[in-house]
């Protein structure tokens, strides 16, 4: 039987349209990472699917979760996506943050939580570890994902080891670094000890690497084998004030590299962040700059930092509180967070100042943003803690303190100026957001 010209058109239309719908009607994932944002106010982490077309934040299945201990200050992913890990800095005790209500009387001390990220993105938290010094500020990672890191402000035997290893003023107390292994296939942690550095008293190996007084943050910079923490110091000639304390990095085990920590020109050190190519302190000192300066260096010999051509760039606009940065996936822009408390409206407010990166030089230059050419400050949430780049290279998020939030914006990866997203330009965060991180992996 043949069909009329009129039913063979309808039977192709009638295919067509079935196609049609077929492929509109499956279900797109457009996710392209997960974010996990820390929160103070009730001890949580808070994850999120970030979605690849409008930059939007939507939260991952029973998210929040407990952070696994009291105050989360500091978090990484590591292992290709597969681990989280979760810095808790305690509460409660002398020099430590006052518990919150929805703190665990029986958790209160400082721990690092291990968390394995599963299917979209969940969270399954598995075991807790303790570094081995006290009042823990930081953690990182090594580029392989082989080795954590943490920085503690004390370590356990500062009468000691402070005099005979770092500093030649008895009254200082140095910190340390704890030296993890991270197991490949289960994310557990074990202990590295020092191989280089015995206890005086007790001729026993340390099981932790001493740095200077007063460190404030360190970071592994990529691509070589260099840890620097930055130190308030003590002024001593073996322990100067406002340095670089520099670490070579070998598996795990840490080796001196310089004879002192090295001095810098800041007169208030806050912060330190390592691109593959370059290495930027904060020095938040008003006397220096009303809004802080940006201090860039490359790595030289043996881990010394240079400092570059040109030397301290300012920070831009009416800011207070620069702290976290990053450079972009280009190595074009430097984004800097300050976390000035939105208070009133004439004074420093929190925002994001942008930085162009010379290729051949490394000097950096402020951004303009909108058509006069004058502002060089891009909106935030109140007192933004972190800053990050999305897995698609298209986003920039801050995580903002004191008003809970989660704000973002597009990326121009020509020019690095920054817009609103295109629907929400900011999403509910945990009470108190601390710290962000994000993963590209997709479960």
């Amino acid at each position: 039987m043949k069909f009329r010209k009129f039913g063979r058109i309808s039977l192709a239309l009638a295919v067509s349209l079935g196609t049609g719908l077929g492929v509109t009607s499956c279900s797109t994932d457009h996710t392209v990472g997960y974010m996990y944002v820390t929160g103070q106010q009730y001890n949580q982490v808070s994850g999120y699917t970030i979605d690849s077309n409008l930059g939007n934040l939507t939260p991952t299945q029973n998210s929040p979760y407990s952070s696994g201990g009291a105050n989360p200050i500091k978090e990484l992913v590591a292992n290709a996506g597969r681990f989280l890990y979760v810095l808790n800095a305690g509460c409660g005790g002398t020099g430590q943050a006052a518990c919150s209500s929805a703190t665990n009387s029986d958790n209160t001390g400082p721990n690092i939580s291990l968390f394995t990220i599963g299917g979209k993105g969940s969270l399954s938290f598995q075991t807790t570890y303790n570094s081995q010094g006290n009042f823990p500020i930081s953690i990182q990672t090594d580029s392989s994902g082989s080795h954590l890191f943490v920085l503690d402000t004390q370590d356990p035997n500062p009468a000691s080891d402070c005099v005979g290893y770092v500093s030649g003023n008895p009254a200082t107390v140095c910190g340390d670094i704890t030296s993890f292994n991270i197991d490949p296939n289960t994310g557990r942690l074990s202990l590295i000890t020092n191989q280089q550095v015995k206890n005086p008293t007790t001729g026993a190996n340390l099981t932790y690497f001493p740095v200077g007084s007063g460190p404030i943050n360190f970071v592994v910079v990529p691509s070589n084998s260099f840890i620097y923490t930055i130190e308030k110091g003590s002024g001593s000639a073996l322990d100067p004030s406002q340095a670089i304390f520099v670490y070579g990095n070998s598996s795990g085990q840490l080796t001196l590299t310089q004879n002192t920590p090295i001095p810098t020109p800041a007169t208030d050190l806050s912060y330190i962040y390592a691109s593959p190519k370059y290495v930027y302190l904060i020095d938040a000192g008003e006397a220096v700059s009303p809004t802080g300066q940006i201090l860039p260096y490359t790595v030289g010999t043996n881990g010394a930092p240079l400092s570059l051509v040109g030397g301290a760039v300012d920070n831009s606009g009416t800011v207070a509180n620069p702290g976290p940065m990053l450079v972009d996936h280009s190595g074009k822009f430097l984004y800097l967070a300050n976390q000035g408390a939105n208070l009133n409206p004439t004074g420093p407010a929190s925002s994001v100042s942008a930085f162009f990166i010379d290729p051949t030089t490394g000097r950096l230059t402020t951004l303009s943003s909108g058509a006069s050419g004058t502002s060089t400050l891009f909106g935030a949430g109140s007192a933004p803690q972190c800053i990050l780049e999305d897995p698609s290279n298209q986003y920039l998020y801050t995580a903002n303190y004191a008003d809970s939030t989660i704000t973002g914006a597009v990326i121009n990866s020509s020019t690095g100026t920054l817009t609103t997203l295109r629907k929400n330009t900011s999403f509910t965060g945990p009470g108190n957001p601390t710290w962000c991180v994000v993963s590209g992996t997709l479960f």
